[in-house]
């Protein structure tokens, strides 16, 4: 199953270590640019912006 991603789930889980359940749980995570944008460009150092921007295709929208 494939889902669409906000940033919220992706930055909660990336702050407790456990953003991999999201692709455990889903399969496929697409993240729209608008959210990528503001986690890994407008959130920096951040939690979830080092996790995001390593994310593979798979994960990006």
């Amino acid at each position: 199953m494939a889902t669409v991603s906000n940033s919220t789930p992706l930055i909660a889980l990336s702050k407790i270590g456990k953003i991999e359940l999201l692709r455990e749980y889903f399969g496929q995570i697409y993240i729209p640019k608008a959210v990528y944008e503001e986690v890994v460009v407008n959130g920096g150092i951040l939690y979830g912006a080092e996790e995001v921007a390593k994310a593979d295709s798979l994960w990006k929208m």
